[in-house]
């Protein structure tokens, strides 16, 4: 099959294969499709499980894909073009890590192909992508679990059930956050250069605009064309679980601003950014910098993220949690006693007005708990019994999309209203250009590379 024919069949517009041999109970084949960090990691936990036999690692940097198959006991096939491993009938299920920019091609291929799909967040470059990535999922009857794995930590879902249960009242305000220390020089200013030996350069640029080869780039997470900086890095797992907490998926409205106060080299992406986002009867604020670790809250931080975390605020006490453990405080009343002293009596020798304070919630704190490992056992459980997994594609695509129109209001310095049905903004041309982008040729997923 030639290229051109497969990008053909292989995009939006394919048929659904019948479902592989994981279906019936046997073991699942898994490929993991982009083996940097995050691949390898999980590489690592797909491997723990006795029903799963990695059979393929693929990665566009040989040295990336050899990396993997030693890892993996020197037994998967190594390729550097996915779409070789989309044609292996042996391939129940793929992991796709790569840059961010590949996910929603790779993922709606995948599917078309008839592979069950755990992809990395975010889900998607753009609003569009994770749509038609949706749209592929459930017109070829696929599980594609997002990489959204607080939400099978027990200690996430312990938090969530106590706000979703009333216990910390009505939450009007929640907070997210990354902040912490790095070095003003960043990547600096390298030059152009020729691609290290065994990486295919623009096969790694794949839909996104041509340009050459630069190691800065490939810190994907701060340019425009690969990412979105640490609102699509890290703000994505934190309004994931605002979002389950409160029961929303989207917001009515987004503004942001920021930029480069901090660091001083080539990247595209704020080094600081604030983001507010309006929900019905709540307002979600979002921050980050890197010129200090502190948190809103003067927490200084747990290693190795620096301060990081969420916190709702509702009438009865308050919630925060981060990956190392939650606590409830409750909201304190004031009540005062009947005392025989006048007011001014009572005030001038100090005795008070007998006040007391009661809380409004009962407090509680946990501890971490697993989250990665159940998220993969997850996913797996899901590809045998074809039930929804904890974080589907849906969720993915919907706290994705919140972070998304986050930088479109960055960078087109308006206050956006958001229509969640239509996938549109009421008040912006200029905005609703930026909610999806023309794939560079052969590669394609737009109908007709409309936006």
């Amino acid at each position: 099959m030639n290229r051109r024919n497969f990008l053909r069949t292989g995009t939006v517009l394919g048929a659904a294969p019948a479902a592989g041999s994981a279906a019936a109970g046997n073991r699942v084949g898994v490929a993991v499709i982009g083996c940097g960090g995050m691949g390898r990691m999980d590489l690592t936990d797909f491997g723990r499980q006795p029903d799963v036999e990695i059979r393929a690692v693929c990665d566009v940097w040989r040295q990336n894909a050899d990396k993997a198959r030693e890892l993996a006991g020197g037994k998967p096939e190594v390729y550097g073009d996915y779409r070789r491993v989309l044609e292996r009938k042996d391939i129940d299920a793929v992991v796709v890590a790569t840059p961010d920019h590949w996910h929603p091609l790779i993922t709606v291929d995948a599917c078309n192909a008839g592979k069950d799909v755990y992809v990395e967040k975010p889900v998607s470059h753009n609003v569009r992508e994770g749509r038609l990535m949706v749209e592929a999922a459930r017109r070829t009857g696929r599980v594609v679990q997002v990489g959204l794995q607080q939400r099978s930590g027990t200690h996430f879902q312990r938090a969530v059930r106590a706000v979703r249960e009333g216990r910390i009242g009505t939450v009007r305000f929640a907070q997210c956050w990354n902040h912490f220390l790095g070095s003003p020089k960043g990547m600096g200013f390298p030059a152009d250069s020729e691609p290290p030996e065994g990486l295919d350069w623009d096969f790694w640029l794949g839909p996104a605009p041509k340009v050459p080869f630069n190691r800065a780039r490939t810190n994907f997470r701060v340019f425009w064309d690969y990412a979105g900086g640490e609102l699509t890095n890290w703000c994505v797992h934190l309004i994931d679980i605002v979002h389950w907490a409160l029961g929303v998926d989207a917001p009515l409205s987004v503004t942001s601003s920021g930029g480069k106060f901090f660091v001083k080299d080539c990247r595209d992406c704020p080094d600081t950014q604030e983001v507010l986002w309006e929900y019905p009867g709540c307002l979600v604020r979002y921050s980050t910098m890197q010129h200090n670790s502190f948190g809103p809250d003067g927490h200084p931080g747990n290693k190795p993220f620096g301060s990081y975390g969420i916190m709702l605020q509702g009438d009865k006490g308050t919630l925060f949690i981060d990956r190392a453990g939650y606590e409830i405080t409750p909201q304190m009343s004031g009540h005062a006693e009947r005392v025989s002293a006048s007011f001014r009596e009572a005030y001038d020798d100090l005795a008070g007005m007998g006040l007391y304070y009661t809380g409004e919630a009962v407090a509680e704190r946990g501890t971490t708990s697993l989250q990665h490992l159940p998220h993969v056992r997850n996913f797996l459980d899901c590809v045998k019994s074809r039930a929804t997994p904890a974080a589907d594609i849906e969720t993915g695509h919907r706290s994705t999309a919140t972070c998304l129109i986050g930088n479109i209001a960055l960078r087109t310095g308006e206050k956006l209203a958001w229509d969640h049905q239509a996938e549109r903004f009421t008040n912006s041309p200029r905005a609703n250009a930026l909610l999806a982008r023309d794939y560079r040729p052969p590669w394609t997923l737009f109908r007709g590379q409309a936006t």
